[in-house]
């Protein structure tokens, strides 16, 4: 009787964090909130209130919490050293934020995260694709440069900061963090649903992989065709949750690029809900992503016999 009228409530714990915590948002930025309850209907319950008043969530039951943290997660490093904890119940958040200690070797994360670049090197039609394609590079540089920074001893977050802290140990040229930048003015267009003019975009892309070619990135972005996307293969395995989702959001902006109206499929547009809260689906859309290749790849067929049919009555009605 006491559990219910607390699903409507706060979770365990909340903390901000991100810009909202460090105080230097501006037009660009999300409102990062982390949640962390053991029940996971809480989570739920409360993680759409938040995301209905524009809050970007994290969330996460502590068993989850506690085991990223046990594995050395630079999230937790993030968390302890920007967040700002507006409510822990039982302390449990404090404690575990106190007692992370990061690792000296992020090898294999870079390893991953280069599978995650890669997905930029190849194109879909469309503007679309483009700025798809600028958004996978601006996570996969920040990645990039919070985990090697980590080998060094030094912890940045901010976007800009990881730029100039990279500088600063002469890993990127003076003057890449320009070219860089300017991922994150594509990340935001992309993730608001603009569209802007694809080969200014992919000439950005190209600018900045040439400022990390001596790392393990593409040396280029090429358009290809929708089919070479979509009937592409899957990621290797072991793969990650969100590079899964990723090569999902791929196939599925590829399609729409060619047949505009094929997100009104009810399991695409499902997907595309999923991918708006990467957080909370990256999971589940694992489990999922060859049921959602075999989907998006038979939707591509239908629509090309039945334009193929028409393609076909029109043919003959002409030769008549």
């Amino acid at each position: 009787m006491t559990e219910q009228p607390r699903l409507m409530g706060e979770a365990s714990a909340e903390a901000i964090f991100g810009s909202t915590s460090r105080g230097d948002t501006d037009s660009l930025s999300d409102r990062d909130i982390l949640i962390v309850d053991d029940n996971p209907q809480v989570l739920h319950c409360r993680s759409e209130i938040l995301s209905r008043e524009g809050w970007s969530v994290a969330s996460y039951t502590f068993a989850k919490l506690e085991a990223i943290a046990g594995a050395g997660a630079l999230f937790i490093q993030h968390l302890k050293i920007e967040a700002t904890i507006i409510s822990d119940r039982d302390g449990r958040l404090a404690a575990i934020l106190r007692s992370f200690e990061p690792r000296t070797d992020y090898g294999a994360e870079l390893i991953q995260n280069a599978r995650l670049a890669a997905l930029a090197a190849e194109v879909s039609p469309g503007s679309r694709g483009a700025l798809l394609a600028a958004d996978i590079l601006f996570v996969a540089v920040r990645n990039h440069g919070v985990l090697l920074l980590a080998q060094l001893g030094i912890h940045r977050y901010s976007y800009s900061a990881i730029l100039y802290a990279l500088e600063d140990q002469r890993l990127i040229s003076k003057g890449a963090s320009q070219e860089l930048g300017r991922l994150r003015f594509f990340k935001c267009l992309y993730r608001a649903g603009e569209a802007e003019n694809g080969r200014l975009v992919l000439k950005a892309i190209d600018r900045a992989l040439a400022m990390l070619k001596q790392y393990h990135f593409p040396p280029k972005a090429r358009q290809v065709s929708s089919s070479a996307i979509i009937y592409g293969a899957p990621p290797e395995e072991p793969a990650s949750a969100y590079l899964h989702l990723r090569d999902l959001e791929r196939r599925m902006v590829a399609l729409e690029a060619s047949y505009p109206g094929s997100l009104l499929d009810t399991d695409v547009a499902r997907l595309s809900s999923w991918i708006a809260n990467p957080r909370a689906y990256a999971a589940l859309s694992e489990r999922l992503a060859p049921d959602f290749r075999a989907k998006i790849a038979e939707l591509l067929r239908d629509i090309s016999l039945t334009q193929m049919a028409v393609g076909g009555v029109h043919g003959s009605q002409k030769g008549s």
